[in-house]
């Protein structure tokens, strides 16, 4: 084929360009989504019975406000990393990663204050409607955020794959921790942050096998 008739046959195939929101306006409206899909899912599953007592402890609702800040600022870093050239400072993927530290240290503090902390997490306290609910919640709304960076084309698909993942699974232990009745923090770090990380973990394993779609230009 020529030049010129491939020139011309890439000018007829190309379709109109719509340019994207702006990263926090995308945020914006995924967190109204997952919000919503949570408030649905809480409503769904139940609550737990003294939920509105619940929240009022500072233990409780710091956990849940390290897992929300986890999976916020892990949404807002994969949709600016999912903009190809768009990465301004390694604290764009440290942020997130830091509040998933926290998150995890904070429980694993918990759990040495309260004694016998081998025994009570080697005794893997797994409430396994816990991994389900997580694990529910992490592919309705991750697979909306999914949709959204692939439209951006991104490049560190790895990144954008993990901290993805793992935005949706944070969320998805936000909704739990207002269902599940166990206030244990041994059983927070087995049966809520640990499947988290392991659906982080998923999202790097199959992120070749995502067909992030290029637009056309």
């Amino acid at each position: 084929m020529k030049t010129e008739e491939l020139i011309v046959q890439l000018t007829r195939s190309l379709a109109p360009v719509h340019p994207l929101p702006p990263p926090s306006v995308r945020l914006a409206r995924w967190s109204a989504l997952s919000v919503l899909i949570g408030a649905v899912g809480v409503l769904a599953i139940g609550a737990r019975a003294d939920v509105a007592e619940a929240v009022r402890d500072p233990a409780f609702a710091g956990l849940a406000m390290l897992a929300l800040a986890t999976g916020i600022t892990s949404a807002a870093s994969a949709l600016v990393l999912s903009i190809p050239g768009a990465e301004r400072s390694p604290a764009q993927r440290g942020i997130p990663l830091a509040l998933f530290a926290g998150w995890g240290l904070s429980l694993a503090a918990m759990v040495v204050s309260g004694g016998q902390a081998l025994w009570r997490v080697t005794a893997l306290p797994i409430h396994v409607a816990c991994i389900v609910e997580i694990a529910a919640f992490a592919l309705v709304t991750g697979w909306a955020l999914f949709r959204m960076v692939r439209r951006a084309a991104p490049l560190s698909r790895t990144w954008v794959a993990v901290l993805a993942s793992l935005a949706a699974a944070a969320l998805g232990a936000v909704a739990t921790q207002l269902v599940c009745p166990i206030d244990d923090p041994a059983h927070h770090l087995v049966g809520h942050l640990t499947p988290a990380a392991l659906i982080a973990v998923f999202g790097a394993a199959v992120r070749d096998r995502l067909q992030f779609p290029i637009p056309r230009a």
